[in-house]
């Protein structure tokens, strides 16, 4: 049996953002995809909040390099979240497979929308802004491709053992 997710801090701390981010992702992010007749108000009330708050630019004249990173949350990032959900909760060993590609398109699209941010021609206060919402999922996203690199190097060392032992004992 799995040890607690209690005592596994990491995978606690990446279930808690899944927890978190998957929602937000239907209710804000991916308003850019919904037709605008079914968006209930609750839900352009978050938008707004976020614009308000955060300056984010992103929202009020979607690029279509975002749209393309938002169809990702939908085909890919969503389901990778809700699978890790799951896969968090009984330590599945397969998680590095899933979540360390996953870690690689999060930083990428959060440093691409960073990136983009720093030339807009708004005050160093909203891109400060900005930076407080974009700069956590960076340095998560950063944090998950190392630790899920060094778990899928694990496995694969000890397989690589695993394998050698057995090669040897034939060879005897």
């Amino acid at each position: 049996m799995a040890a607690s997710i209690f005592s596994r801090k990491r995978d606690l701390v990446y279930l808690i953002h899944f927890s978190i981010s998957l929602p937000l992702m239907f209710l804000i992010d991916m308003q850019a995809l919904y037709p605008v007749s079914i968006v209930p108000g609750f839900m352009k009330a978050l938008k707004f909040y976020l614009i308000n708050t955060h300056h984010d630019q992103f929202f009020v004249q979607t690029p279509p390099f975002f749209r393309a990173f938002i169809w990702s949350e939908v085909l890919y990032q969503a389901p990778v979240m809700l699978w890790s959900l799951g896969a968090l909760r009984r330590a599945s060993p397969k998680l590095p497979i899933a979540l360390l590609p996953y870690a690689a398109i999060i930083f990428i699209t959060t440093a691409t929308c960073m990136f983009e941010y720093s030339f807009w021609d708004i005050p160093l206060q909203h891109k400060i802004d900005l930076t407080t919402l974009y700069g956590p999922y960076l340095a998560l996203s950063a944090f998950m491709f190392v630790d899920m690199s060094i778990r899928l190097n694990n496995i694969v060392n000890k397989t690589s053992s695993a394998s050698a032992k057995t090669g040897s004992k034939k060879l005897q």
